[in-house]
């Protein structure tokens, strides 16, 4: 394949970066590795036996491309699915259809490429689902565990670079999976396995010293950026790191200045490992406010110094939002915040997880916006680093949420929050991120409600997250059976109006618990989804009350006794405006997904109502700050 250079016009603006894979943290040159790629299906596992990372097989595999014989090779397009209608080609020649992708459950990937003048440089993965072992030039580079989160190996480059990717996929229940179905088929509301690499591959230049990881902390008062460094180097002094901050800037508003309005320095110390960290604490006070009316963002620059040469450089970019609880209300930059948010499962026609054309991302956002939305809860799902910078540059609140697993084992909420923890790192940059999620309707914890252990390790992970990750409102568990949450949010899809109207009378009134077995198995028989919103002895009437799930019309289980989508929105939006105690909303479900056809558009997103009035008319009140 021909790598593809990705270039940026003026690196100090925060326009023009939704080519490159991560818009918040980039480097000058970026060398894209999507494209043509040839996968093996490895049915008798013997991938590794036979070597077929090393040089001399990669070169033959590449070759027998059209030839299939010995290894069995097929054209496929990455960064999409195995599973998506892209690879349709994969398909067509293997014979494996989407739905007998994850029989086979391990796929070898196999690519070559030439970059000019690059001796050494970072190898970077957006994700691979589930498990990826990496060779470049028959060398292992290492392996990642989890299908949401990026992984990078450091590593030189020759004339000519062979890579083997060997990704291993499953249906168990114990892996970080989200909605991919854990059965051999779809079922209710989960659907069609995700299997291989579904979001970019790209390999940045660096010399032997490079700035490895860029995250922040957000406190009350300031922001710490966390600035790490990796050398190979015998001897490794002199090393200092400059962090450079420009003046704000608001998408096809303000332009770039090139000069910073503040600069940061101090000296890079490294350890017996040849890693070294430097901090900056700077003043929230420097920057300006972030917020959906005026989504001001600062470029920032880091630039690592060896004496007075530059050794490397990345850019980046930083929102400042304030996001606190107080008497129970939700301020956003000391204002009252309404959300009104669609659930956003991020499933695309084609593509699967993700769209065949990437101005989707931004596309999504402004038909919410248009529909009178200010953000959306991205359900079991990680999404794309380009998805949230449309969110940043649009202004458009999120909440992340980690992806499920379903067999409720100890060793499993260690493995979420081990990877719960990279996506956090990952996406900490990014202000419209203002509620983490760490379990939904407790699927994988249903332990919890006869094990106090289950219940004090989630108390204890909600209490982690608080401390290593400032500056987020953080839900323990989405919808009902909370034990410690910032919010207490609810899921609800009951079909009489009147029903819904004297369940929130009951939680304005204080109502925290409810008797759980009899409502348990009343969902499970498909009589009325709703649950009580703690756990006996956990419940908290401070903290917000907010509904994140509602409406759903038009899904078989959950029937409304509304006739049409703008009856039910109108009706839910009118017992809504009498409780002003409740913080906001989240209507079910953005599009179509499959066999969930209860969005408020089509799967190819056209709009099946216009909403934007109704809301406007019934919670003016409430929304329009």
């Amino acid at each position: 394949m021909v790598p593809v250079l990705l270039r940026l016009k003026n690196p100090n603006s925060i326009d023009d970066r939704q080519h490159f894979p991560r818009p918040d943290l980039l480097r000058l040159p970026t060398y894209s590795l999507n494209g043509q790629w040839v996968v093996v299906p490895d049915k008798k596992n013997r991938g590794k036996v036979l070597q077929w990372y090393s040089k001399t097989n990669v070169q033959k595999i590449l070759q027998q491309w059209y030839n299939i014989d010995e290894f069995e090779s097929y054209p496929v397009i990455v960064p999409f699915p195995l599973e998506a209608s892209k690879n349709n080609e994969f398909h067509k020649q293997s014979g494996i259809t989407p739905k007998q992708v994850i029989v086979h459950k391990r796929y070898w990937y196999f690519s070559s490429f030439s970059i000019e003048d690059i001796n050494t440089g970072i190898l970077h993965f957006g994700a691979c689902d589930y498990k990826a072992t990496v060779w470049l030039n028959g060398r292992l580079l290492g392996t990642h565990e989890g299908g949401y989160t990026p992984f990078s190996f450091f590593t030189h480059f020759e004339d000519t670079n062979y890579l083997a990717v060997l990704i291993e996929d499953s249906i168990s229940p114990s892996q970080v999976r989200g909605k991919q179905t854990f059965l051999h088929k779809p079922f209710m509301v989960w659907y069609t396995n995700i299997t291989g690499i579904w979001q970019d591959v790209w390999v940045e230049k660096v010399g032997s010293s490079y700035i490895s990881s860029v995250a922040c902390q957000r406190t009350e008062s300031s922001v710490r950026f966390v600035i790490d460094v990796a050398t190979s180097e015998n001897i490794a002094n002199d090393f200092k790191i400059e962090l450079l901050i420009y003046a704000s800037q608001v998408h096809g508003k303000k332009s770039a200045l090139k000069t910073p309005v503040r600069t940061y320095r101090d000296i890079v110390m490294f350890d017996v490992f040849k890693k070294g960290q430097v901090v900056f604490e700077v003043p929230q006070s420097l920057f300006t406010p972030w917020s959906p009316q005026y989504p001001a963002l600062h470029p920032l620059q880091i630039v690592l110094k060896k004496g007075t040469k530059e050794a490397d450089c990345v850019y980046s970019y930083f929102g400042r939002r304030d996001i606190v609880i107080k008497n129970g209300s939700i301020l956003l930059n000391k204002k009252n915040l309404y959300q009104r948010l669609l659930l956003n499962q991020g499933y695309y026609p084609e593509g699967l997880y993700r769209p065949a054309d990437i101005s989707m991302y931004r596309t999504d956002i402004e038909t919410m916006k248009s529909m009178g939305f200010n953000g959306c809860r991205i359900h079991e799902k990680i999404e794309d680093p380009k998805f949230l910078y449309w969110a940043d540059l649009l202004g458009f609140l999120l909440w992340e949420e980690m992806p499920s697993y379903y067999l409720p084992l100890h060793k499993n909420m260690k493995k979420i929050y081990a990877q719960f923890q990279e996506v956090i790192i990952r996406d900490c940059m990014h202000p419209s991120i203002i509620t983490l999620v760490l379990y939904n309707e407790s699927w994988g914890i249903y332990s919890m409600f006869f094990s106090k252990r289950v219940r004090d390790s989630l108390i204890a992970m909600f209490n982690r997250v608080k401390s290593d990750f400032p500056g987020y409102m953080v839900i323990d568990n989405s919808g009902f059976h909370h034990v410690k949450s910032d919010i207490t949010d609810i899921h609800h899809y009951l079909k009489r109006f009147e029903d819904i109207e004297e369940f929130y009378r009951r939680l304005v009134a204080g109502v925290r618990e409810a008797p759980l077995w009899a409502n348990l198995i009343s969902m499970i028989l498909g009589k009325e989804n709703i649950q009580t919103p703690y756990l006996k002895g956990y419940a908290d009437t401070q903290v917000p009350l907010f509904i994140s799930e509602m409406g759903g019309f038009g899904f078989g289980m959950y029937q409304s006794e509304a006739k049409t989508l703008e009856e039910s929105f109108q009706k839910h939006c009118a017992i809504l405006a009498k409780f002003p105690q409740i913080q906001g909303f989240c209507y079910t479900q953005f599009t179509d997904t499959f066999q969930e056809e209860n969005g408020v558009c089509t799967f190819d997103r056209t709009m099946k109502a216009k909403l934007l009035p109704i809301m406007q008319k019934a919670l003016s009140k409430h929304i329009f700050w």
